[in-house]
């Protein structure tokens, strides 16, 4: 036989109830603040390639797909691909003392994102840099 404390029912079913509410909202908070050091983390690793590709753009601004492939070897773990890099000259061309500009985009899938009907991300950096 259980005895019962006077003034004490049953309370481990209140505690279940109470930590499956408490839980999801913890669990969201948590895996919500991994995704978004995730997509710090890509950012600055795409904002870097595209940096490098600016700097090689700088001496070989001709070389489109020279520089698309060295913004793609920059970032192996990012998955970006030569389409998602564009390269622009301006303001006449890719002569010396013009600019040239290097951007990609790639998309962010967070972890939570389908929990919290949020839309995948869109992560675009752009470097520029004065042709030599």
């Amino acid at each position: 036989m259980h005895s019962h404390r006077p003034g004490r029912r049953y309370t481990a079913g209140q505690a279940i109830v109470e930590f499956a509410i408490a839980g999801i909202v913890f669990f969201l908070i948590v895996f919500g603040t991994v995704d978004f050091g995730r997509a710090i983390f890509m950012y600055s690793e795409l904002t870097n390639a595209v940096r490098e590709g600016a700097r090689y753009a700088q001496i070989h601004p001709t070389q489109t797909a020279g520089i698309k492939d060295v913004v793609v070897n920059k970032s192996p773990g990012l998955g970006i691909r030569a389409a998602d890099v564009t390269v622009s000259c301006s303001p006449a061309g890719c002569q010396p003392g013009g600019t040239v500009q290097v951007t990609a985009r790639m998309h962010f899938q967070a972890v939570t994102q389908s929990l919290l009907g949020i839309r995948p991300l869109t992560l675009q950096a752009s470097a520029e840099n004065v042709i030599e």
